[in-house]
């Protein structure tokens, strides 16, 4: 008899993400998982399963289950944020889901959008708002007072310290360190290991310790 399965209903396909996304809804429920993936463009779709297969179907939009978990299969802000616009003729921000690693902290007193994934040992702090579509990955810790915007990514190890802003469709490298009262812009990326200091502006490519502009970020429309 063919095991039951949970399915969850991907908006978008990544070959390790989707690793990634099995591996953490199958630690916090202890049941077997299966996905649906739904492509906004034609791509090959083959897990990077090398250690244990991935159970998955590819499905036509318009067969979204509105009664099944919706999240994004995908991470990077230029990946997600086509992959909403494409489907938002039949999605609307309400009908995504969250997925939060019960080994994570989020305090009681933020407040949080839509379609986020965090993943295992991350906090966030006291009075923190999060937008829509953001990632928040391996141990990262968010500070108290904090902004992220839509579509962002946070990337393992990343600290951020009071009252930081960080604007939409940006990403932090990997163990960057922001200081406290920051704004970092729209579309804008961090290098791995940066240190923050001062205010970084939008559509900028920055890092170093201390972290600085080293030239402009590709605009695009989000």
């Amino acid at each position: 008899m063919a095991l039951k399965r949970d399915v969850y209903q991907l908006m978008g396909f990544d070959p390790n993400w989707i690793c990634v996304i099995h591996d953490l809804l199958y630690h916090n429920h202890k049941k077997e998982i299966a996905f649906d993936v739904f492509l906004n463009m034609e791509l090959e779709t083959k897990a990077n399963d090398w250690l244990q297969e991935i159970h998955f179907q590819v499905q036509a939009i318009e067969r979204v289950n509105p009664k099944l978990p919706i999240l994004f299969g995908l991470v990077s802000p230029k990946n997600k944020y086509p992959v909403y616009k494409d489907f938002s003729k039949v999605l609307e921000r309400d009908d995504y889901d969250n997925f939060i690693a019960d080994s994570s902290i989020v305090s009681v007193s933020s407040k949080l959008g839509k379609a986020l994934l965090i993943d295992h040992q991350c906090v966030i702090s006291a009075q923190t708002k999060i937008g829509f579509g953001v990632s928040i990955k391996r141990g990262a810790k968010i500070g108290h007072h904090n902004f992220i915007g839509d579509f962002t990514d946070i990337n393992p190890g990343v600290i951020t310290s009071g009252n930081v802003n960080i604007g939409k469709a940006c990403e932090i490298g990997s163990g960057a360190i922001v200081k406290n009262n920051v704004v970092i812009g729209d579309n804008t990326f961090i290098g791995m290991g940066s240190v923050v200091t001062k205010d970084i502006p939008s559509n900028s490519i920055a890092f170093g310790n201390p972290c600085k502009v080293i030239r402009k970020n590709d605009i695009w429309n989000f």
